[in-house]
């Protein structure tokens, strides 16, 4: 248990990431504003991806062909597709 607190008071004068106590800020905020704009922003591409896919479908008496249109199988993933990378970059970023 002695060389524990030598080894914590050696720690804070060096001041070694690995041993040291997190601040009361960084303990509160998991993600920086920075992190926090970017996970906000891939999550609002990721809800603009599925608005856009979504539409009326087609039923057994009537076809609505706008279920093949370029908005529902081109761009709405692509959106998806680049918030779910830019969460992914929002997460990861240091």
């Amino acid at each position: 248990m002695r060389n524990l607190c030598n080894l914590r008071n050696l720690c804070d004068k060096v001041q070694c990431s690995k041993f040291s106590r997190p601040n009361k800020a960084n303990r509160l905020f998991v993600f920086l504003a920075t992190r926090r704009c970017i996970i906000i922003a891939a999550c609002v591409l990721i809800a603009m991806g599925y608005v856009l896919m979504s539409g009326p479908g087609s039923t057994a008496t009537s076809f609505n062909p706008d279920i093949f249109s370029t908005r529902r199988i081109v761009v709405a993933p692509a959106l998806c597709l680049a918030g779910y990378l830019l969460m992914i970059v929002g997460i990861l970023r240091k």
